[in-house]
């Protein structure tokens, strides 16, 4: 967000960034305040004296800074990623960055959509050389940063889980007092003029058109859901006002039945998120939510504005840190497959595990790691294989079985596939004695 969208409906970083300062001294932490686009707003020292960003890295853990900007920027949308999950789950988000270091994040909310958010950290639960030992593994760390690292790392504050746990409900409480008071009346009062003339306007079109009651665009419905899950906000509005202009054309502005064919059009737009890679179990919540606030609803007016808020707020699982939401994911992914690779496992458990379903998680997959599920499970087992051919005597059956696969044949035929002998060809060109068993097995 910049500074003149801020100031246009006086929400006040600079206010806001006050009360993380006087946080921050009060608990003898640093911390910071991003944007709903991730951008550092400001910063806060453990003294809380406050400062604005004199660089992209500026803000940043010092891993990040000593790995360079891409990471520092790759830290902010996680933490921006965190504020929405801590929206979702009750306010508070506290993580172990990538580097082991700890963050406690708190979103600011004005009018129900996040705005900004409080983050607080890095600080330490592990000790320092812990978090060098791995920077150090991972290649990554510059060896003429590492005394500046070392400094850095040893200046930050340590805290026990007990007390993390306790600052993250305190900020949480102050982030849910530092979205300002802006009159909302008046937000939804130019919210609902606007969306009322272009829906008018499309009334209009269609009036001046034949002299009967064009048929329903369905042509439109499927622009929308296309619209929303590649991520076009600006089109799917369009889409969204127009639909909403032939029902009302076509109702006769009948609440009742205006109120059905909302229903109809959540389900869709909640359809089409998912299709873009929403979460499957948010989703779910928000439309239980929905159903119950649309029965109450009597103003046409009202249910158009809160349509349009309903795709505004379902979007914004689509749109907002899917390349971090998929980061996270497959992170999740991965950790659940390497961890039982040993046994049967399916693309299906895996969905269910990261909260997807089967469908978008196969995409993501496939866009994310380059191959098919089955191939990299196989070559996952298969290298687990080698091992054992080489290190030990046991049966190339009990191998099988070992790895996960129910039948022998079909790990020699993957195996011999993925390595170019056969895992008893294999055992013995690795030195082991043949046992008696088929050496083209």
């Amino acid at each position: 967000m910049n500074e003149s969208a801020a100031l246009a409906d006086d929400f006040d970083p600079v206010a806001v960034l006050g009360k993380l300062g006087h946080f921050c001294r009060s608990a003898a932490v640093g911390g910071y305040l991003i944007d709903d686009e991730a951008s550092l707003l400001g910063i806060a020292d453990s003294e809380g004296s406050l400062r604005g960003p004199a660089d992209d890295m500026d803000g940043a853990c010092p891993a990040c800074r000593a790995l360079g900007s891409e990471e520092a920027q790759a830290e902010f949308r996680g933490q921006l990623y965190g504020a929405y999950q801590a929206e979702r789950f009750g306010g508070k988000y506290i993580h172990l960055c990538a580097h082991s270091l700890l963050h406690l994040v708190a979103p600011v909310l004005r009018d129900g959509s996040l705005r900004a958010a409080f983050v607080c950290g890095p600080l330490l639960l592990v000790e320092p050389a812990e978090v060098l030992a791995d920077l150090h593994a991972s290649g990554k760390l510059p060896s003429e940063r590492l005394e500046e690292l070392e400094a850095a790392l040893e200046a930050l504050p340590r805290v026990t889980p007990r007390r993390a746990t306790s600052l993250a409900e305190l900020l949480t409480d102050l982030a849910s007092v530092s979205g300002g008071a802006f009159p909302e009346r008046l937000e939804a009062a130019r919210e609902r003029v606007a969306q009322q003339s272009r829906i008018s306007e499309y009334i209009q079109e269609l009036k001046e058109g034949e002299n009967r009651l064009p048929e329903y665009p369905i042509d439109k419905e499927r622009e929308l859901i296309n619209a929303i899950s590649r991520c076009d906000r600006t089109e799917s509005q369009r889409l969204l006002n127009e639909l909403l202009g032939h029902i009302f054309f076509a109702s006769g502005q009948n609440p009742a039945i205006i109120r059905v064919r909302a229903l109809e059009l959540v389900v869709l737009i909640s359809r089409a998120a998912l299709d873009g890679g929403a979460d499957v179990a948010q989703i779910f919540d928000l439309g239980f939510t929905y159903l119950n606030q649309i029965q109450k609803m009597r103003s046409v007016d009202d249910i158009a504005l809160w349509l349009a808020r309903v795709m505004s707020r379902f979007s914004d699982l689509v749109f907002n840190l899917a390349d971090v939401k998929h980061a996270d994911v497959m992170m999740k992914a991965l950790r659940h497959i390497n961890g039982r690779f040993t046994e049967p496992i399916t693309l299906d458990e895996v969905a269910k595990a990261v909260s997807l379903s089967p469908t978008y998680f196969s995409k993501i997959w496939n866009q994310e790691m380059k191959c098919r599920f089955t191939a990299y499970l196989n070559k996952l087992r298969v290298e687990r294989g080698k091992v054992l051919l080489r290190t030990t005597d046991t049966p190339l059956i009990d191998i099988a079985g070992m790895l996960g696969y129910d039948d022998q044949s079909y790990f020699t035929k993957v195996f011999k596939k993925l390595v170019g002998l056969s895992p008893g060809r294999f055992r013995e060109s690795a030195g082991r004695a043949p046992r008696n068993e088929n050496l083209r097995s």
